[in-house]
């Protein structure tokens, strides 16, 4: 009999600890693998690791290949364009800006043809502001007539 309470206190004592060791692991653990559509197939992205695989439907079932990485056409690209931003960074610098002109600029001399352009130019405006009023004030004759009909 002592045997037997044993072994069930080892039993129970396991219960215990595989229900605690259940509730300790995370709702929703993250995704190993993310997956993106292409032409015949899918890209998969490994989360963990980084590596790419193209996945595609095969005669029996799906399988997926990896993705070979060129990494020294990666470095040399980078190269390149680390070449290419240091000498536009050395054109920018040595590109000189034209002389600013002199402070002290004052404007010159009115002529009659401005004052006249300006005269016209300000005759123009008043025929555009009172066309403007009477199209307002036509609009608001109708909207009066039809609100007397209504």
């Amino acid at each position: 009999m002592p045997n037997m309470r044993l072994v069930i206190a080892v039993l129970l004592g396991c219960a215990a600890t595989s229900t605690l060791a259940q509730d300790s692991t995370p709702a929703n653990p993250p995704l190993r693998y993310s997956f993106n559509r292409v032409d015949d197939g899918f890209l998969r992205l490994d989360n963990s690791s980084g590596q790419i695989a193209f996945c595609s439907a095969r005669t029996i079932g799906w399988a997926c290949q990896a993705v070979p990485e060129d990494r020294a056409a990666l470095e040399k690209e980078i190269a390149r364009l680390q070449d290419e931003v240091a000498q536009l960074k050395t054109e920018i610098a040595s590109v000189r800006t034209p002389p600013r002109p002199p402070a002290d600029l004052a404007p010159g001399p009115t002529s009659d043809e401005a004052k006249q352009l300006r005269h016209d130019i300000e005759r123009a405006r008043a025929a555009i502001e009172d066309a403007w009023r009477r199209l307002v004030d036509m609009i608001m004759n109708f909207q009066k007539d039809m609100m007397r009909k209504g």
